[in-house]
């Protein structure tokens, strides 16, 4: 990783005693693909809340694309850690001057629902604003998932207008319907009160 919290705690006013979270380490990385995998594809999947296991076949990440994410200047896999086993996590990226990018926000589903994703999306916010000076978070989400789209509205954050073809390579998914594309969503992310 490539900033001061490296495998580090960090407070969240919203952080529940049952959970923590810090940046990933390196040695992490294996049960994060794992865990963003079995999030997001396949009949695993299916268990939470949403999935796009409808929508593509495939992985959603490998290894491979994880440790680049991870050495990757201005970038950094958030955790969501119980004392037993990392529950949750997005990768957050510095992308432009005051814009921080979200992503692979995944829960694991018997941790979905209790709030674990609200959470650590908060986080998120908060470290995007404190290690970045981040005003705006961006995230994109699929078109056809509009209960995504509407989870991320109900906290504040709005369709920008700009557009995204879903990417031609393998390694994100291979799409099981024509016309995927990705849409931004964007927040100011304000000073907390």
């Amino acid at each position: 990783m490539t900033n001061n919290l490296h495998g580090s705690h960090f407070p969240s006013t919203h952080a529940k005693p049952l959970f923590f979270y810090r940046t990933a380490q390196m040695a992490e990385l294996t049960a994060l693909c794992s865990l963003i995998n079995g999030v997001y594809r396949g009949e695993a999947a299916k268990a939470g809340w949403t999935t796009e296991a409808d929508l593509l076949d495939g992985q959603r990440c490998d290894q491979a694309m994880l440790e680049e994410l991870a050495t990757k200047s201005n970038s950094c896999l958030v955790i969501a850690a119980s004392k037993k086993e990392i529950i949750a996590c997005c990768h957050l990226q510095l992308a432009e001057a005051g814009v921080v990018e979200c992503g692979m926000l995944a829960v694991t589903p018997t941790w979905q629902n209790q709030g674990v994703a609200n959470a650590l999306l908060h986080t998120a916010e908060e470290y995007a604003r404190s290690a970045w000076a981040g005003q705006r978070m961006r995230l994109w989400v699929i078109k056809q998932r509009p209960e995504v789209a509407a989870y991320y509205q109900r906290r504040g954050y709005a369709f920008t207008g700009s557009t995204l073809p879903f990417p031609d390579d393998s390694r994100y998914g291979i799409p099981k319907v024509a016309g995927l594309c990705l849409l931004a969503m964007d927040k100011a992310l304000t000073l907390p009160a």
